[in-house]
This record gives structure tokens, C-alpha cells and sequence, in this order.
């Protein structure tokens, strides 16, 4: 399939984009906490915690691959759109992409708003967050859901350092498996 250039998305813009949605969850932690590094804290040690995020990154990315593989409804559309939304990128750009939207995407909806909101609604959050303008990629949002309450389980248990882990670490390794190509590899959240 030709690649549109509607479909293509610019990394820069992804991390700008991230840019706000990380400024939105300082500025809230800041007004909630008093200081946004309450919110951001680990529970338990740090290292630990990376670890444990890290881990976690790998088990859910061994689950999206074997639902890649096994014929999901919508999952093989989902990867195609997303295989065109990043063409062009280079394999730096991709890993920026993914850790900014790790760290962003953690601070806000579970550092901030799963707290305050709970676990179940954060990932309905998360999920919206990952509504597409394609009717093509219909199964993102729903996939973000899914993994919204993982990495929200993460959160709860290691801290926000977790959670970016997991996320970032998702998002790298799918981004990853969506510029080597091939069918049915990719998605990151």
C-alpha cells in the first residue's frame, strides 16, 4: 500500500506533542503535591523499580506479539497504519518518540490522574488518549486500554519510574518491529 502523507506523522512533532502533555502533568503534580516530584517518586528502590518496568516492558511486548499472531481482529490493519505513521523515521527518532511518550504519557495519566481517579478510569483515559483519526487503527485505543491497566498495575506497585520504564520499553521495541517490517510486527502505545 502507498504510504499517504496524511497518514505519516513527523517524530518531532510527537515529542512536542509529548512536550505539552509532560508540562500539563508537572504544572498538576505541582498543584496537587506541591512539588511534581511527590508524584513521581518510586515506591521501593529505584533500581528495583527501572527493573521491574523493564521486565514488565518485555512480558507485554511478548503479549502483543503473539495477539499480533494470532489473528486478532483489527491487528493487522493496526500495525499497517502504524507501520505508514512512522515511515520515514530513523531508528534514533523512533527511540526519542518512545521515551518521551514514556515519561509524558506516565506523568500524566498515572502519576496524576490515577491517584485522583482511580486505576480502571486512568486506563479509559490512556485509551482515549490513543484514539486515531483512522477508522483503520480502531484497535488502539482498545489495546491501550488493556495496557493502560498493566501499566497502571505497575504504577501501583513499583512508582511512576516503573511505569515510564514499561512504557517506554513497550513503545522502543514495537517502534522497532514496525521499522524492520515485516507482517504483523509492531505497535507501541
Amino acid at each position: 500500500m502507498p504510504v499517504d502523507d496524511h497518514t505519516r506523522i513527523p517524530p518531532r512533532a510527537v515529542v512536542h506533542q509529548e512536550g505539552v502533555v509532560a508540562l500539563l502533568a508537572v504544572a498538576g503534580l505541582g498543584l496537587r503535591d506541591g512539588t511534581p516530584l511527590t508524584g513521581l517518586a518510586p515506591r521501593g528502590g529505584l533500581v528495583a523499580g527501572l527493573g521491574a518496568g523493564l521486565l514488565a516492558a518485555l512480558v507485554l511486548s511478548a503479549a502483543l506479539w503473539g495477539l499480533e499472531r494470532s489473528g486478532v481482529p483489527g491487528m493487522a490493519r493496526l500495525v499497517a497504519w502504524q507501520r505508514r505513521l512512522v515511515s520515514g523515521w530513523g531508528p534514533a527518532e523512533a527511540m526519542a518518540v518512545a521515551v518521551f511518550s514514556g515519561l509524558a504519557e506516565e506523568a500524566f495519566v498515572r502519576a496524576l490522574l490515577q491517584p485522583w481517579i482511580g486505576l480502571v478510569p486512568a486506563a479509559l483515559v490512556f485509551g482515549l488518549l490513543h484514539l486515531p483519526p483512522s477508522r483503520e487503527a480502531w484497535f488502539w485505543p482498545v489495546m491501550a486500554f488493556g495496557l493502560g491497566i498493566a501499566l497502571g498495575l505497575v504504577f501501583a506497585r513499583w512508582g511512576y519510574p516503573a511505569a515510564a520504564a514499561a512504557h517506554a520499553g513497550i513503545n522502543a521495541l514495537g517502534f522497532l518491529r514496525l521499522l524492520r517490517g515485516g507482517a504483523g510486527d509492531g505497535t507501541g502505545v
